[in-house]
Parts: C-alpha cells; structure tokens; sequence
C-alpha cells in the first residue's frame, strides 16, 4: 500500500485556498482539513468564555483544553467546539477578527499545529499559513495560493455576505491588508511559501483553470 498522500496549500486570505482544497480532497479522496477554522474555533472559545486576547497564558491554557472537532465530507464540512456545532457561528466578523489576534500567540500555535499532524498523517488536502513550512515540511505537494489583494477582497466580501449582507468592499480590503500584516509579520510560524512550494497567482484566473493545473501537479508528484 502507498504512502499516505498529503498536500498542502498555504497562502493569504482570499486566495482561494478553500475551495480549491475541498476541489482537491473531493477529487483525491482524500480528508479535507481547513486549519483556519480549528484557530477560529479557540477565538470562539476566548469570545465565549470571556478570556482577555491579550493574555497570552490565558489564551493558551484554553486551547488545549478545548475539544475541536472537524466532520464531514469537503463540502460540508462541520466545526464542532466542545461537541457543539459552530460552523457558521466562527464565520462571524468577531470570530474572525479574533482569530487573527490569537493566531499569532506561539503556544496556540503549537496546540494547533500537534492536532493538525494527528488529523492529517493519514493522508490529507490541508491549508492554511504555515502547512507546508511548519505542520507537514516533507508534505508530498506543496502550493502557494496568492492573488492581489484587491481580488482577495472581492472573493471575501462574497462569502462575508452571506452571514453580514451589511458587509463593504471597502472595510474587507482592509481587512484583509490588516490580516496580511499580521500573518507576514508575527514572530511564530509567519505566513511565507516553502521553498519548494508550488507557486500559483490566481488572480484573473477561473477556480476550474487553477484547479486542473493543481491536480497535474499532484499527479506528475503522487
């Protein structure tokens, strides 16, 4: 029997990471694991239990004791916290605001960081900001999604709306260059491509263009 196949995908908010990760893992049979929701899942427990953000022991006590839990084939896929269901409730602009703020605490980081490589020695499509440099470095495919931030916000502001129709462009491109700052610039486990990362910009490109050059890399790699 072959190795387990694990891919991964890293690159900003609003690349397109998501959607071509659940196109990937659909196609492969493989297990999807966004690593986004697990960061957002602990910034729900912190909103929720009313933990100061600032205080980083505080923060970090609470994501280990937290249970997360990912379900569901990629489509559908379902965040529970704590056996609760939250999957809609982490897309929130608090959540995600939140999220950007305790992500960059080292020891969340590394909670995440040991449960990913459990859920995904098995053989997965995983993304997020540090997959291919810090949870799997020997991933067997590596991408790098990126597109310019303008197109990031578009893409953004489509899926915001469905939870906050009040949403803006203008307020979602900031944003996402606020996120970008943060996730380049923070001192544990910074945004950045693998060296033999698979470079993709998605900008003016179709989900299906990208796609098909992302399953003949996996297939010239598997």
């Amino acid at each position: 029997m072959p190795p387990p196949l694990i891919i991964a995908i890293d690159g900003p908010s609003g690349a397109g990471k998501s959607t071509l990760g659940r196109m990937l893992a659909r196609s492969l049979g493989l297990l999807y694991i966004d690593t986004g929701s697990m960061y957002r899942a602990v910034a729900l427990a912190v909103i929720e239990s009313s933990t100061n953000e600032t205080d980083d022991v505080a923060v970090s006590v609470l994501a280990e004791k937290v249970d997360i839990g990912l379900a569901g084939d990629p489509d559908s896929l379902r965040v529970t916290l704590d056996g609760r269901d939250v999957s809609d409730r982490v897309r929130d602009d608090d959540v995600t605001n939140m999220s950007s703020i305790i992500s960059t605490i080292p020891a969340v980081r590394r909670a995440m960081v040991q449960r990913q490589r459990e859920l995904g020695k098995r053989g997965a499509v995983m993304n997020g900001r540090d997959i291919g440099t810090v949870v799997f470095p020997d991933a067997d495919v590596k991408f790098f999604l990126t597109a310019v931030p303008e197109e990031r916000a578009e893409r953004r502001l489509a899926e915001e709306r469905e939870h906050n129709p009040a949403a803006t462009y203008d307020q979602t491109l900031v944003d996402i260059t606020e996120r970008d700052r943060r996730d380049t610039t923070r001192a544990d486990s910074p945004l950045a491509a693998a060296a033999d990362a698979i470079m993709i910009d998605s900008t003016g490109q179709a989900i299906a263009e990208v796609f098909q050059r992302m399953m003949s890399e996996v297939e010239k790699r598997s």
